[in-house]
């Protein structure tokens, strides 16, 4: 089993710095059940090499992404296992919360989920809340931590102040390639990952390899990285990323060779001027 380094949250929990996501896995917005056995092979292959943390959401394949999970955990042990879900951003009123969160922990087969996220911003439905079903979650230990997907700062603020719970982690879209310029937020790296830093709230990297998209690490400075290391493109790619303070990623990994690959990638410490460099790299240069 690989060794993968972990980083110290909130001065709360330790969490490995690479996980398994599971977008996509047993369908998108509807289930698909077509592939489930690739999908637990993959599941089970991870956390057998090292993978401790699996990244899921209520509404990945209408909760069957949450299923397989569940299957796939019963074949080890849970106390081992650091198991995210998310509430959809589409139901967050008071009972909502507390609905979605029990019929996760169904779909899982768990007792108790390990961190829990706002999946998005709802703009129509107050925070204080949304955040009140947070905090009886946690008075319940029905969640055991708390956390936010794709939240830019003022409402990050705006979260604090309706809990005394330490925000674990911010979920956004970043990447070698997309710095501020994301699907959902914007400047992520002028303010987002700074305000997370100055208040010790990790961020997780959704799409961290740009979903296995190999265009876009054909950039010479990359190229000329894989060289110097024998390492692949992505590799490099995360690498840069899980480099930096308080980075999680959490790739979708579907093949042995894949997970394999990723977990390579983490385990490898690149010199401070080429991590320099690559900081360099920005979203109009690709």
């Amino acid at each position: 089993m690989s060794i993968i380094p972990e980083i110290v949250i909130q001065n709360q929990l330790t969490l490995p710095v690479l996980g398994l996501g599971t977008w996509e896995m047993g369908g998108r917005q509807k289930a698909d059940t077509s592939e489930d056995k690739k999908w637990l092979h993959a599941i089970d292959f991870a956390i057998g090499n090292g993978i401790k943390h699996i990244d899921t959401a209520a509404i990945y394949g209408a909760g069957h992404a949450e299923k397989l999970v569940g299957e796939a955990i019963k074949n080890h042990e849970r106390n081992k296992l650091f198991i995210t879900t998310k509430v959809s951003g589409d139901t967050l009123q008071f009972n909502d919360v507390l609905r979605s969160a029990a019929a996760s922990r169904k779909r899982l087969g768990i007792d108790q989920i390990d961190l829990f996220l706002l999946h998005w911003p709802n703009a129509k439905v107050p925070l204080s809340q949304t955040m009140s079903a947070i905090n009886k979650l946690l008075e319940d230990k029905t969640i055991r931590y708390f956390g936010l997907s794709n939240f830019p700062v003022k409402l990050l603020h705006e979260v604090a102040f309706y809990t005394e719970a330490p925000i674990i982690t911010n979920q956004v879209e970043y990447n070698l390639f997309t710095r501020n310029k994301a699907s959902y937020n914007q400047n992520i790296e002028s303010e987002v990952i700074p305000y997370c830093h100055k208040n010790g709230i990790s961020i997780t990297a959704w799409r961290p390899v740009l979903k296995g998209d190999s265009s876009t690490l054909t950039h010479p400075l990359v190229q000329a990285l894989t060289t110097k290391y024998n390492k692949t493109a992505f590799q490099i790619a995360l690498n840069w990323l899980i480099s930096k303070p308080l980075m999680l990623a959490i790739p979708k990994m579907t093949s042995e060779a894949h997970i394999l690959e990723n977990i390579e990638a983490v385990k490898f410490i690149m010199e401070a001027e080429d991590i320099l460099a690559l900081d360099g790299i920005t979203e109009a240069a690709v």
